[in-house]
């Protein structure tokens, strides 16, 4: 599976949960102006008590700085354990990432079905890169039946959220890859799929 570095996402999604805090000061704030000066030690000392009280936007943060080696040495395992503490939280970024660890068996043994189980949790939640990965795996038959029509389905819609370049550019690819073998009436049906679609926010 041509699979998308989890690191692609970790600025994003820094920014993304900013946005969504409020305006006051707090660790997980402080936590992030320090990751963005590049102190990322005391990123890590004030996002770990966060993680360790249950917080899931730390628990992914804290992954990030495992998987990357950022204020500790790089640990695949420990990141892995991290991301599974926030995806069970339903942070769709952690669930892209846990994912990526088992389709690439980084840090948890490697399993295409709990690959496609983790990110189609945070392909629901409309994280594009998770869609994008599920439509590689649904064209292969990697962890779930192998099915052209989700796999168009999965490839259009991420190719309407991702970033201009390379990620979008390679499901671009895929997708004219996969669309070719469809037939007219499966085609029809897979954007008809697509166009249905709903976000659907994990809530606690």
């Amino acid at each position: 599976m041509n699979s998308i570095s989890r690191y692609l996402i970790a600025s994003i999604a820094i920014a993304t949960v900013a946005a969504s805090l409020p305006s006051t000061a707090g660790p997980l704030e402080d936590g992030m102006a320090a990751y963005e000066e590049k102190d990322y030690v005391k990123a890590l000392q004030l996002w770990r008590p966060l993680a360790e009280q249950g917080n899931g936007a730390a628990q992914y943060q804290v992954g990030i700085l495992y998987a990357e080696g950022k204020g500790a040495e790089v640990s695949d395992l420990i990141a892995a354990a991290w991301f599974q503490r926030a995806a069970s939280q339903g942070v769709a970024a952690a669930q892209y990432n846990l994912g990526v660890s088992y389709a690439e068996g980084l840090g948890v043994p490697r399993d295409d079905a709990a690959a496609a189980k983790w990110f189609r949790r945070a392909a629901d939640q409309g994280m594009a890169y998770a869609q994008l990965n599920l439509g590689l795996l649904y064209s292969a038959g990697r962890g779930v039946p192998q099915d052209n029509v989700e796999a168009v389905k999965w490839l259009e819609l991420s190719i309407f959220a991702l970033p201009a370049g390379g990620a979008r550019s390679d499901a671009a690819r895929a997708l004219k890859d996969v669309a070719d073998k469809l037939t007219d009436e499966d085609l029809i049906k897979a954007r008809v799929l697509q166009r249905d679609f709903k976000v659907k926010p994990e809530t606690k």
